[in-house]
């Protein structure tokens, strides 16, 4: 194997990796990166992504073929809760190496065993170009379908957060709807919000380094260390109503 010097600026070191395995590997989107615009072919007629999502949340979801058995439990599944979607302001949009005849004739499927329609696109990705830009075809799955990622993308184009699962393994879109729901109130309030938080939970204060938050200090405020307060959740302290339709959860 032959081996070379690269140089990690950031942390100002030098590594000893493969060569051949730098060559191999591929930057993935990361987040705060802005969502590349394209065009597609979908089952319900064709989409250039900006203008198809201007203005709303999207949950892009990678799928590896129409007509698998998770993957029909996932569609299903997402379907059921379109409208818990919509609540949020987020549309989902999914990219399957498949075509749109496919697609359709799925959807047909779907619903006839689980009896929900599809009411999202589905994007026709045959060759897998999409999906490799996206970083969904990894090799050690497969070198033709993509595996279960899903990129949750904000109203300003930006990716705000991305989770993979290997092909056997289906997604939850109770977690996808949770991990939303927190990216919205966080941003929001500029708050953290803690492990296994849900809609309704209190929050965290956040380093100074990262801005202040958006409510002022009340005395159900809890300081238990320097660096560990929680919040009262900011529907409550200022008398809202917990519900996404009406904004942040």
């Amino acid at each position: 194997m032959d081996y070379r010097f690269f140089e990690e600026v950031r942390l100002s070191r030098r590594a000893r990796v493969p060569w051949g395995y730098r060559r191999s590997v591929r930057w993935l989107p990361r987040i705060g990166d802005i969502v590349p615009d394209f065009q597609a072919d979908t089952t319900q007629g064709p989409i250039s992504f900006h203008d198809w999502a201007e203005g709303a949340w999207v949950v892009l979801l990678g799928h590896p073929l129409a007509f698998t058995a998770v993957c029909t439990s996932e569609m299903a599944g997402l379907a059921a809760l379109a409208p818990d979607f919509a609540r949020r302001g987020a549309k989902p949009l999914v990219i399957s190496c498949s075509s749109v005849e496919d697609g359709r004739a799925w959807a047909e499927d779907i619903a006839r065993i689980y009896g929900v329609g599809i009411p999202f696109p589905m994007i026709a990705d045959p060759q897998a170009r999409l999906c490799d830009l996206f970083g969904m075809l990894h090799e050690k799955q497969s070198d033709r379908c993509a595996i279960r990622k899903t990129l949750v993308i904000g109203p300003d184009l930006r990716l705000r957060a991305l989770f993979e699962y290997p092909m056997r393994v289906g997604r939850s879109t109770e977690e996808t709807l949770r991990v939303l729901d927190a990216l919205q109130t966080a941003e929001a309030y500029n708050l953290g919000t803690p492990a296994d938080w849900q809609r309704g939970d209190d929050m965290l204060l956040l380093p100074p380094e990262m801005g202040p938050p958006a409510i002022r200090p009340d005395g159900r405020w809890r300081r238990f260390a320097a660096y560990f307060t929680t919040v009262a959740h900011p529907a409550r302290l200022v008398g809202g109503r917990d519900g996404a339709a009406e904004g942040p959860a």
